[in-house]
């Protein structure tokens, strides 16, 4: 689980998220996704979205992963993420789920789903 949740937290990080090597890298070419908007995007199309992003400042702050084997090169991450504004103020709580595949030399993001939810504690 370690690896997964390591370059799931790569993906919440600006610098890579503007790196086309490290998107590939970590993004299955059959990527989609649903994000927490409601909107569906597909591998072209989240690249699209991540290169235009701007700096904002903002960190996302994520925790209580559980990871659950859906097959022997599959992997469930579920978690919760909030976004973490450099004045302390926090907002965009949200439940995350992402399938993680095993390539036969390294794990790719293939789906990821956020959905709305009720503010937490920040562990």
């Amino acid at each position: 689980m370690d690896i997964l949740v390591e370059q799931e937290t790569e993906l919440h990080r600006y610098e890579v998220r503007q790196s086309r090597a490290d998107v590939e890298r970590l993004i299955h070419p059959s990527f989609s996704e649903v994000g927490k908007s409601g909107v569906s995007f597909d591998f072209a199309s989240i690249v699209k979205m991540m290169s235009s992003e701007e700096p904002t400042g903002c960190r996302v702050h994520s925790q209580n992963y559980v990871c659950v084997q859906l097959a022997p090169s599959v992997q469930l991450l579920k978690y919760e993420s909030a976004s973490v504004a450099p004045t302390g103020e926090i907002r965009d709580y949200a439940k995350r789920c992402s399938i993680w595949a095993f390539t036969g030399t390294c794990w790719q993001l293939k789906y990821h789903q956020g959905t709305p939810c009720p503010a937490f504690e920040l562990i």
